[in-house]
């Protein structure tokens, strides 16, 4: 099983969302689950501009080249 799991706290592993998220993750790879932690603060997502591109030229896909890159497609294979 695969999780991906992400941590919006801008205190990341000090903060109150860790204090419930990292317990579930730990339980999750004692039952062997692959689990990925990404913590916003640490990415660059850039705000979606309207520009409707992941719309009408390529869609699902944005122009514009941040970590959502890397997140999306492991997010898609994710089971968690």
């Amino acid at each position: 099983m695969k999780v991906v799991a992400i941590n919006a706290s801008p205190r990341m592993d000090k903060g109150n969302t860790a204090l419930i998220l990292n317990p579930f993750l730990e339980g999750m790879k004692e039952e062997g689950a692959e689990v990925e932690l990404f913590y916003t603060k640490k990415l660059k997502i850039n705000p979606c501009q309207g520009e409707f591109i992941c719309w009408l030229k390529t869609p699902g896909k944005c122009f514009q080249q941040d970590d959502m890159q890397t997140l999306l497609p492991l997010m898609a294979q994710a089971d968690v």
